[in-house]
């Protein structure tokens, strides 16, 4: 296909620009049971995130629905998070452990939390919702700025497997139709 056949695609737009790409319509299924955000997968993280915290404070980075800071609070850790969606936020606290989970509405690249965390993690790819290396360096900033002398930055990113390129590609294009639809 090319361009001068491609029809105009719309723009994305979130429901509350306020509140990011993430508002109410992904919230209400965020954590619907088999995908990728349910709460199953998550156990294994949470297990790795209780051993690494050692009995400390941890911050969570776009802490979401909290699929993981709840059941983090609810095994007895102090969770703090930092997230960018009221909408995704408002279901913390529906679920166990979430009533004590104090989350901070804003951006994870500059939002401050009072207080030092021996632990600070942002999982399943979501690095990636920062589309620019500064944005994810002042990430990383922010993270340190946070951390208690000795403290960690856990981050959780895919990656792709490059060995299945043709020799000499190092990028395969992508094309999102009018309708939804990718192909690569």
């Amino acid at each position: 296909m090319n361009n001068e056949t491609m029809s105009p695609v719309e723009p994305c737009v979130p429901d509350d620009p306020a509140d990011g790409w993430f508002g109410e319509s992904v919230a209400a299924t965020y954590d619907a049971p088999g995908g990728a955000n349910a709460p199953e997968p998550a156990a294994a993280a949470v297990d790795v995130l209780e051993d690494l915290a050692g009995g400390g404070r941890v911050l969570e980075f776009a802490v979401g629905t909290g699929r993981i800071a709840a059941p983090l609070a609810a095994r007895g850790v102090p969770v703090c998070g930092i997230e960018l969606s009221k909408a995704m936020a408002a279901r913390i606290e529906g679920k166990t452990g979430g009533a004590s989970v104090d989350v901070t509405i804003g951006d994870m690249t500059s939002t401050r939390v009072p207080g030092e965390f021996s632990l600070v993690y942002l999982v399943f790819n979501t690095i990636s919702n920062v589309t620019t290396q500064d944005g994810q360096v002042d990430v990383f900033v922010n993270a340190a700025a946070h951390l208690r002398p000795g403290g960690l930055f856990l981050i959780e990113v895919g990656l792709p497997d490059l060995r299945r390129l043709p020799p000499g590609q190092d990028i395969v294009p992508f094309a999102v139709s009018p309708a939804g639809e990718g192909a690569g």
